[in-house]
């Protein structure tokens, strides 16, 4: 009797096929070792390991979004807010 043979999962990473994981490090541009970590962390879905490589290349740079005052500033305009109403 022959066996069926199954169709690869396209979205899901096989660490068991070597041609697999070269051709994925190779189009995401990171070592094996790397690629292997980064499964560990997030899953051997493609779209996933994508995400998480994107997001190890982009520099951490700070938020343009200014800091939010503390309540007791809020306080302090109110009751002048207030006082002179």
């Amino acid at each position: 009797m022959q066996r069926t043979k199954h169709p690869p999962i396209r979205n899901k990473i096989d660490f068991a096929n070597p041609s697999q994981v070269r051709a994925l490090s190779r189009r995401l541009r990171v070592p094996t070792d790397e690629l292997k970590a980064i499964v560990e962390k997030v899953g051997n879905s493609v779209a996933a390991v994508s995400k998480e490589v994107q997001l190890r290349r982009m520099p951490q740079q700070p938020c343009a979004v200014p800091a939010v005052a503390a309540p007791e500033e809020f306080v302090e305009v109110e009751a002048s807010a207030i006082g002179t109403a």
